[in-house]
């Protein structure tokens, strides 16, 4: 029998110490359901059932409880002879560098500065220096090495590589959720608009086989972040990777609306010029990411 994933372990680790897949789901930066889902999945590989499921809370099993601290003192014994290896050959191996980079600003607060510790772990003489935009960078006079943007790619002259394709969900307060039934219901409610992507909500509605009409109010705002902050104060309804913002969703704070999402136009993409292609600060952080959004079952649930 081959052994389960790390991945699954891992979950079963957290959900098992913390006695609910809600906090292991915070503490993974994954959903819920995707912690569900994973243990569910652990379960039938080993034919066991690893937690009874209580109203508010669930608890090991006999063979959860049985597996629980092997399983932890693995994963233990794993992460220390990583890091004590990786340690020693990073500092072993690399000079100081600096790396310069702009980012849109909800990936980056959402999904980047959670993982770049990490990243520091590894290399830690390396100088991370980054700003968030959502702008069009020029490499000639901005000294980038890359860019990570939103977008639908690619971009003439660069190289582009996707890092994680993105679903839009149609996500609101809860105040402002008991009065919306149907998504033609929409119309008659704030929607909230990035100002650089003002088609999304037409594609939402078509996608939903539905007209798009004005509604009674739209706000524009400049990046999702801001979208995101107005919503969680009930300005209106916003489009929002569901992936994102699992931690809202799964807290109260917010509602996705119809419980699905859709395919976005636009994916987030790693971004720099063919001149950069072989730097190799430029290949260690781009290998780095790259590894990181495979690693990621919640991203790789939403693909």
């Amino acid at each position: 029998m081959s052994l389960p994933s790390l991945n699954s372990l891992r979950t079963f680790e957290s959900a098992a110490r913390l006695q609910s897949f809600a906090l292991a789901a915070q503490e993974l930066y994954i959903s819920p359901s995707a912690v569900s889902h994973q243990i569910r999945q652990l379960e039938q590989r080993l034919g066991v059932t690893l937690f009874i499921r209580l109203d508010r809370k669930v608890v090991l099993s006999d063979a959860g409880a049985q597996y629980y601290p092997e399983v932890q003192n693995g994963i233990t014994t794993l992460l220390n002879a990583t890091d004590q290896l990786l340690k020693k050959n990073s500092l072993d191996t690399l000079a100081p560098t600096v790396i310069q980079m702009s980012v849109v600003p909800f990936f980056a607060t959402r999904w980047l500065l959670l993982r770049l510790h990490k990243f520091r772990t590894l290399y830690p003489l390396w100088q991370i220096k980054m700003q968030t935009s959502t702008d069009a960078s020029d490499f000639d006079s901005q000294d980038f090495d890359l860019v990570i943007r939103r977008g639908t790619g690619p971009w003439q002259g660069m190289i582009s590589k996707l890092l994680c394709k993105e679903r839009l969900a149609a996500v609101c307060h809860p105040d402002l959720a008991k009065t919306i039934k149907q998504p033609i219901d929409l119309i008659q409610q704030p929607l909230l608009f990035n100002a650089k992507v003002m088609s999304e909500w037409h594609e939402w509605f078509e996608a939903q086989s539905l007209s798009f009409n004005q509604p009674a109010v739209s706000l524009e705002f400049q990046n999702t972040s801001q979208i995101l902050d107005a919503c969680l104060v009930g300005a209106g309804v916003a489009l929002v990777d569901p992936m994102m913002i699992s931690q809202e969703i799964a807290q109260g704070k917010l509602i996705n609306l119809f419980s699905s999402s859709m395919q976005s136009l636009r994916h987030y993409f790693i971004v720099y010029p063919l001149k950069h292609q072989q730097n190799e600060n430029i290949k260690i952080f781009e290998q780095w990411l790259l590894k990181e959004v495979i690693d990621d079952p919640s991203i790789q649930e939403s693909i």
